[in-house]
């Protein structure tokens, strides 16, 4: 379902690239990278989310078969976006282009691939959620990663949903309000974030780490509605000239 995300999200980009006159060779780059990007930032999270499993299992079972254990599966979707983001201004960067340019192209992209990829966990039975009671909910069979023989929320569904849900109104967005465009990442950014926030209370699988009353999906969510915010506002007060452009 990555691999689909992926082609899927890439055809998308070609044809936006088009659509509004953006090098597409730039764009195809730039995703293909982010995309590189969020792998590895996705892997990176999950190691510090569960790095006392990891250790637990390597005293238990040894190096070697620990590695290969975590290797195989362990994926944090915040930290799929963070480096896709990363990775994409980088390439933005080498490449000597404005990557706002390319948002109307790149962050649908990304929640097409994201949407697909939360398919796959559905598939898979991981990021699963919590118990739905008796008349509602997904039963997955013995010997997978969720719970089985009990009805669970289907959460991974409900984000995937969310995700092509965001592509539709990003498009929209894109199309007939073009002062946004330049907004459109901080835009996707803080309506999933209030998404997962929430979505979080409903999720009932291993590993999602909590820290106080939230976990770290959820406190990374308040981080970054605040960073947007902080964001935002710096951006309103250079607009209006009371902000030098050096300061933000």
């Amino acid at each position: 379902m990555a691999a689909a995300g992926l082609i899927c999200g890439l055809l998308f980009v070609f044809f936006c690239a088009r659509r509004y006159k953006l090098d597409a060779e730039n764009a195809a780059y730039i995703y293909t990278f982010g995309f590189l990007g969020c792998g590895v930032g996705a892997k990176l999270l999950y190691i510090a989310v569960t790095l006392d499993q990891i250790i637990a299992d390597i005293k238990a079972i040894g190096f070697l078969p620990a590695v290969i254990a975590h290797t195989q599966g362990g994926l944090v979707f915040y930290g799929g976006l963070l480096g896709a983001i990363g990775a994409a201004f980088l390439t933005a960067r080498f490449l000597k282009c404005d990557i706002k340019e390319y948002y109307p192209a790149l962050v649908p992209g990304i929640a097409i691939m994201a949407g697909f990829g939360r398919i796959g966990c559905f598939l898979t039975g991981c990021c699963y959620g919590a118990h739905a009671g008796t008349h509602f909910g997904v039963v997955y069979p013995e010997g997978g990663i969720a719970p089985s023989g009990v009805p669970l929320i289907p959460v991974q569904l409900y984000e995937a949903v969310f995700e092509f849900l965001a592509v539709t109104v990003l498009v929209v967005i894109s199309k007939c309000f073009p002062r946004v465009r330049p907004r459109l990442l901080a835009l996707y950014c803080a309506a999933y974030a209030a998404f997962r926030f929430c979505l979080e209370f409903f999720r009932a699988d291993e590993g999602r780490g909590i820290f106080g009353p939230f976990s770290t999906s959820q406190w990374i969510s308040l981080i970054l509605i605040a960073v947007i915010a902080v964001n935002e506002v710096l951006n309103k007060r250079r607009d209006s000239g009371k902000m030098p452009p050096a300061m933000v």
